[in-house]
Parts: structure tokens; C-alpha cells; sequence
């Protein structure tokens, strides 16, 4: 079975096995990406349909426990699989890749806004919202690891997720790097993002 093309290389050709196949198709990154950058393009997408790119109030300790017992499932998984004790399959790729992409931003989302000594009240997401888009981006995962959906639109969410997760840590570097002073920073890790994803794809040409 052979790989696609993405970024001018054939990511996928040596482990086919572990990408998702949508019409005939394979996808360009393998299972566990795939939950992964669809959980962190849902939540920007959510997050700027909302307006709350900008908020910072901190998780309470139960949401905090919970978010952070999010990143437990994908490091045993991957692991435990890396060992060869056990032999992880596109379910459990795409659910822990789930759990830990849909959590992740909304960390590096506090990390970015909070501003210690002030009040910080703006709600990032709540329970029932986390729980409403880890829901749709389980759902979606396990149609694509059945075989089901649109290539097109799996590689839109995709892209959105792979240019969302660029965005998301250079948010947070240049926010703290210039001590929060109000400036466009959104449009900057915008940037940033598009320069980053350029420079890996020359790279793996």
C-alpha cells in the first residue's frame, strides 16, 4: 500500500498501516496525529467563533486533574507500545490522540493570557464544552477508523489542526517573550505558523 504526498514526502509510505484509508485514500498522517490535530483545530475553531482567544481564567482543580489525566492515555498507549508490550491499533491511536490534542490548547491558551496579580475571569471552556467537542472529535476519529467520512474534508481539519498547533505554541512564546503588551498576537503566531509549516515542508523535501 503506498503512502501519500504531503509536504513533497511520502510521510506515510513506511507505516500505512497506521494511517486511516477515507475513499481509497490514505490520510497524510497517521492515526494518532489525526485525533490529535483534529481535537486542536475543533477547540480554535470553537474558541474563535466564541471569542475567547483572549481568556484566561484559571481550571478548577477537578478540571485541572481531569485535563491533565487527558495526556496519561496517549503516553501509556505510546509507551507501552514502543516497548512491544503491547501492540497499540488505529482505536486506541485515535482516542488518546483525542483526549490529549483537544486538551493541550487550552493550557497553552492559559499559559499565554493569565496575568498573574490581576483578576482572571474570562472562562476559556467549560466541563460540558470540553465534553461536547472531545465528543465530536471522537465521533469523527471513529468514522474515519471505520472507513467512513469525506477525504476533503478529513484533510481540512486536518490542515486547520496542523496550522492551529503551530499557532497555539507560538502564541504562547511570543505573548510571554513580550510581557503581554497588548498587540496583535494572534496575526503574529499566524504568521509564524505559515513560516514554520514552510520550513518542515523544504525540510522533508
Amino acid at each position: 500500500m503506498r503512502g501519500v504526498q504531503f509536504f513533497g514526502s511520502s510521510v506515510c509510505h513506511q507505516l500505512p498501516e497506521r494511517s486511516f484509508q477515507v475513499q481509497e485514500i490514505i490520510l497524510p498522517v497517521c492515526g494518532r496525529c489525526t485525533g490529535i490535530y483534529m481535537g486542536f483545530g475543533l477547540v480554535f475553531l470553537y474558541l474563535w467563533y466564541k471569542k475567547r482567544l483572549y481568556h484566561n481564567k484559571p481550571f478548577s482543580t477537578q478540571q485541572t486533574i481531569l485535563c491533565a489525566m487527558a495526556f496519561l492515555p496517549i503516553s501509556i498507549d505510546g509507551f507501552f507500545s514502543y516497548l512491544g508490550i503491547w501492540e497499540s491499533n488505529g482505536f486506541l491511536r485515535v482516542v488518546t490522540g483525542a483526549l490529549a490534542g483537544m486538551n493541550l490548547p487550552i493550557f497553552l491558551i492559559l499559559g499565554g493570557n493569565f496575568q498573574v496579580g490581576e483578576e482572571n475571569e474570562d472562562e476559556i471552556l467549560n466541563g460540558k464544552e470540553q465534553g461536547f467537542i472531545l465528543g465530536i472529535t471522537l465521533c469523527i476519529g471513529l468514522l474515519l477508523w471505520k472507513g467512513i467520512g469525506s477525504y476533503i474534508f478529513s484533510s481540512i481539519l486536518i490542515s486547520i489542526g496542523i496550522f492551529s498547533f503551530w499557532m497555539f505554541f507560538i502564541y504562547l512564546m511570543i505573548k510571554n517573550l513580550c510581557n503581554k503588551k497588548e498587540r496583535p498576537f494572534w496575526r503574529y503566531a499566524a504568521i509564524g505558523s505559515v513560516f514554520m509549516i514552510s520550513v518542515v515542508g523544504v525540510c522533508m523535501r
